[in-house]
């Protein structure tokens, strides 16, 4: 008799929280749907942290670890095969032998699996049957800090809540304003550089200080240039107060977090994508842009490399990063407006040869489905 356990799917966030992780974890869930179609299994969702209940089509937890834990517990019991979204949610295989264990993925985003390792999350990952990580980068960096574990590269793609263009959009002419640092409502130009990243104090890598740094040189020489930095956290206040004190506060941008339908208009605004970050195991903005076909400006030996190639998507600087070398990348742009313009079309190609959600949805389907008849 064919094996129709369910398919169990525990995930920090869906659809109600903002991030990568949440970003991704739609492309995951649609190719596990996709996946139990095949093969005549349903697919049961836990959420950690959203709210909603049945309403979601979801188990929902409002947070509460306990509760969920024990619901991961139970479904391990039951299913025919479990995905996690973050190692932390997978430590209840540690609790169980491995012969009772039904085939078990974790995915791995960046931090958690290198530099913020955990010993616990280590042998967590060496107890999956298979880890997902989200790019090359992220999987050698893995390699170096966790022996005899079975991961893959299985990069990312555009989130299902963009919609893929079918040719290379120009900037957008729609009228935009925004309230600038210095507290005046000033509509956007032609020359805006962006940034869409969570701000968090405690992490402070995205390079959103770096950007504000060099802005007041980049308006001397472009007296055109905006910097519109999108995205909300416990950061955002002293990032605000940076570009209010900056002599160049009427240059710069801080909306907070914004619908996705406006970052969407934002994006079609931009002249590039500045997010010169040391701490993407990915980058899912970087394809954000690639889509609306803005050049990327990115950090060297980051999971950033993996999405922009130097000189043909955009311009990769090295870590640390070098004032003067981050002023002359992005002030190259700026006085180039048909360089701009071509690594932005060969970026959305790019995007569309290997980073759609389709291209994702695959990928995962693909690791996923031969542990369905994995014998334990």
């Amino acid at each position: 008799m064919p094996d129709r356990r369910p398919i169990l799917f525990c995930a920090t966030g869906v659809t109600g929280i903002d991030g990568g992780i949440a970003s991704a974890n739609r492309n995951v869930l649609a190719a596990l749907r996709a996946v139990g179609a095949e093969t005549g299994r349903g697919v049961e969702t836990l959420v950690l942290t959203e709210t909603g209940g049945e309403a979601t089509g979801y188990r929902t937890f409002a947070g509460a670890k306990g509760p969920f834990a024990l619901a991961t517990a139970a479904g391990l019991l039951r299913s025919g095969l479990v995905v996690f979204d973050h190692v932390r949610l997978a430590l209840p295989i540690l609790a169980m032998p491995s012969f009772l264990r039904p085939p078990t993925v974790i995915c791995a985003h960046g931090s958690e699996g290198t530099w913020r390792l955990r010993p616990s999350s280590a042998r967590a990952y060496r107890a999956a049957d298979l880890v997902l990580c989200n790019s090359d980068y992220t999987l050698n960096r893995m390699g170096k800090h966790i022996e005899r574990f079975n991961g893959v590269a299985c990069p990312l793609g555009l989130a299902p809540q963009f919609t893929a263009t079918t040719t290379p959009p120009p900037i957008s002419t729609e009228a935009m304003s925004l309230q600038a640092a210095d507290g005046v409502q000033r509509p956007l130009g032609d020359q805006v550089l962006m940034l869409a990243a969570r701000m968090d104090a405690g992490e402070q890598e995205k390079g959103h200080r770096e950007l504000l740094d060099i802005l007041p040189d980049l308006a001397a020489r472009h007296p055109g240039v905006q910097l519109v930095l999108v995205g909300s956290g416990s950061d955002l206040a002293p990032l605000r107060a940076i570009a209010a004190a900056s002599p160049a506060a009427a240059h710069a941008f801080l909306p907070g977090r914004v619908s996705v339908e406006d970052l969407e208009r934002l994006y079609r605004k931009a002249y590039a994508f500045t997010m010169p970050s040391r701490q993407e195991g990915f980058g899912l903005a970087y394809l954000e842009a690639m889509n609306q076909a803005r050049p990327c400006l990115a950090c060297h030996d980051d999971g950033g490399a993996d999405v922009v190639v130097d000189g043909e998507t955009g311009i990769l600087v090295r870590q640390p990063i070098e004032r003067t070398e981050l002023l002359e990348a992005i002030s190259r742009l700026l006085a180039d407006p048909a360089l701009a313009r071509r690594m932005g079309e060969a970026g959305w190609r790019r995007l569309g040869q290997h980073f759609t959600s389709t291209a994702h949805q695959a990928r995962v389907a693909d690791f996923v489905r031969p542990l369905l008849n994995k014998d334990h």
